[in-house]
C-alpha cells in the first residue's frame, strides 16, 4: 500500500510538471511530506526533478527539509542551474551535521560558493565539521547543542529552553562548566519536575556518555544502542563539549554501514549501485570476477591432475558441485555471523579462538546431518559403491569445517589488522573455500577408494 502511494505521487508529479499544471503541482507540494518528496524527486527524470525543486525554493525551510532527505551523491543534480544566491538560504536552514555532509558532496567551486554567502560564524562551523572524516564522531555530529551552565536554577533553565530556536535536541539538558566542560546531563522530565529554585547541579547525572570525536561512527551507533540513548554529547580531548550525535543520525549510520557490508560481501563496492554509470559499476566488479576466475581455473586445474581417478571412478565428478556448494554455503552463514558480529559489537575481536571453536561446533553438528543424507543419496546414486559413499561424506564433512574455521577467522584477522572484515570476506574468501573443498574432495577420495 505504501509503495503504491508512493508510486502514485511520483506519477502525479510527473504529470503536472510535463502539462505545467503549476496550480495543482504547488497544492500537491503543499500537502506531501518532505520525506516523501525527497523521496519521489530522487526518482524523477532530473530535469523534471529540477523544477520541482525550484518551486521549492521560495520556502527555504521547507526545501531544506527536502533536501536533507534526498539522496546526497544526487544533489549536483539537483542543483544545476540553481544560482548560489538561491542555494544559501536553504543551507542556513539545514542542521550543522546535513549542511556540512551536502557540501562534502558538492563540487569544491559551488561548496566554496555556498560558504562565501553565509555569515562567517555558521560558515566558519560548516568548515570545521567538513574537515572530520565521514565516519567519525565529528563527521555526524551537530553542533545544535542545548548545553546549560550548571549553577543556573530550574526556572533559568526552562526560560532559556523556551528562548532556544536552533537546538538540536532538547530531551536532555547538558550541563557545562564555566571552561565549557561537559560536567552533566539531566532529561527534560527531570527538569519540569524539580523545584523551580533547584540548581541543575543537584540533579544532573554527572556520569555522561559521551564520545571522542574522532570515534568511528559504528561504535558510536553502539553505544547509543547498547544504553538506549536519544542523544549521545561529543567531546574534545579535554572533555569539551562540541556537538551531539541525535538517534536519527544513528539510524543513518546503521542503515548505511549494514548497505555498505553487503555491497562489499557481494563485491560490489561501498557506493549507491543504482546511481553508477555503467562504466564504474563495471570498474568496480570486474576486479572480483577476475579474482574469482583465477581462483576457479585453480580448482579447475586440480580437477585436471585427478583426471585419472576420475576415469577410474566415474562417479566422482557427479559429487564434486554437492562438497563444494555445501562448504561455500556454511563459509558464507559463518563469516556473514561474524562481520554483522563485529559491526554491532557482539563478537571479541580479540576472541578469535573461542569464536572459530563456536562456529566449528555449531557446523560440526550441521556436517553430520548433511553427511549423513548425502552418505545415503551417494550410495544409490554412485552405484551401490560404499566406499564412493564414505569418501564423499567424509570429504564434506571436511570441507564444512575448514570452511568455518576460514569463515569466521578471516574476518575477526582482517578487523584486528584494520582492514575492513567485509570486504575480506567477499568473492576472494567464497573462491578460496571452493579451491580448498576440491582438493580435500580428491586427497579423501583417493585415500577411501585407493586410486
Amino acid at each position: 500500500m505504501a509503495r503504491d502511494r508512493h508510486q502514485l505521487l511520483v506519477d502525479t508529479l510527473r504529470r503536472f510538471v510535463r502539462r505545467g499544471a503549476d496550480t495543482h503541482l504547488g497544492r500537491v507540494l503543499e500537502k506531501t511530506r518532505s520525506e516523501d518528496l525527497a523521496q519521489a524527486l530522487a526518482e524523477l527524470p532530473p530535469r523534471e526533478g529540477r523544477i520541482i525543486f525550484s518551486k521549492m525554493l521560495e520556502d527555504p525551510q521547507r526545501a531544506a527539509e527536502v533536501v536533507s532527505g534526498y539522496h546526497l551523491p544526487s544533489l549536483a543534480g539537483l542543483f544545476e542551474g540553481l544560482e548560489v544566491g538561491q542555494l544559501s538560504p536553504v543551507f542556513a536552514e539545514l542542521s550543522s551535521d546535513d549542511a556540512a555532509d551536502i557540501l562534502t558532496e558538492l563540487p569544491d567551486a559551488l561548496s566554496e560558493a555556498i560558504l562565501g554567502e553565509l555569515e562567517d560564524e555558521e560558515s566558519d562551523g560548516l568548515e570545521e565539521l567538513m574537515q572530520f572524516g565521514d565516519d567519525t564522531a565529528g563527521g555526524i555530529m551537530s553542533t545544535e547543542v542545548f548545553a546549560l551552565s550548571r549553577e543556573l536554577t530550574a526556572r533559568e533553565a526552562i526560560v532559556a529552553l523556551q528562548e532556544s530556536v536552533d537546538a538540536e535536541m532538547v530531551f536532555y539538558m547538558y550541563c557545562i562548566n564555566d571552561e565549557g566542560h561537559l560536567v552533566g546531563v539531566l532529561s527534560l522530565r527531570q527538569l519540569l519536575t524539580v523545584p523551580p529554585a533547584t540548581q541543575l547541579r543537584d540533579v544532573m547525572v554527572s556520569d555522561v556518555i559521551s564520545v571522542p570525536i574522532t570515534m568511528d561512527q559504528e561504535d558510536v551507533a553502539a553505544l547509543v544502542a547498547r544504553y538506549d540513548l536519544l542523544a549521545i554529547p561529543v567531546v574534545d580531548e579535554f572533555n569539551k563539549l562540541l556537538g551531539i550525535i541525535t538517534v536519527d543520525d544513528v539510524i543513518d549510520v546503521l542503515r548505511d554501514e549494514a548497505t555498505e557490508d553487503m555491497m562489499l560481501m557481494a563485491g560490489l563496492g561501498d557506493e549507491n549501485i543504482v546511481q553508477r554509470t555503467t562504466f564504474s559499476a563495471i570498474r568496480t566488479r570486474v576486479p572480483w570476477l577476475f579474482a574469482g576466475v583465477v581462483g576457479l581455473m585453480g580448482a579447475a586445474a586440480l580437477i585436471r591432475a585427478f583426471e585419472a581417478k576420475i576415469e577410474a571412478v566415474a562417479a566422482l565428478a557427479a559429487f564434486i558441485p554437492v562438497v563444494v556448494g555445501l562448504s561455500g554455503n556454511v563459509g558464507v552463514q559463518s563469516s556473514t555471523l561474524v562481520v554483522r558480529g563485529i559491526a554491532m559489537g557482539h563478537i571479541d575481536v580479540r576472541a578469535v579462538g573461542s569464536t572459530v571453536w563456536g562456529e566449528v561446533k555449531i557446523v560440526g553438528g550441521i556436517a553430520v546431518l548433511c553427511g549423513g543424507l548425502v552418505c545415503g543419496i551417494s550410495y544409490f546414486v554412485g552405484g551401490n559403491n560404499l566406499m564412493l559413499a564414505v569418501a564423499v561424506t567424509h570429504a564434506l564433512f571436511m570441507s564444512m569445517l575448514v570452511a568455518a574455521v576460514v569463515g569466521t577467522s578471516v574476518p575477526l584477522i582482517a578487523e584486528r589488522l584494520g582492514i575492513d572484515p567485509a570486504l575480506a570476506t567477499g568473492p576472494i574468501l567464497t573462491t578460496t573455500i571452493d579451491l580448498v573443498g576440491v582438493l580435500i574432495y580428491f586427497v579423501v577420495a583417493t585415500f577411501w577408494l585407493g586410486l
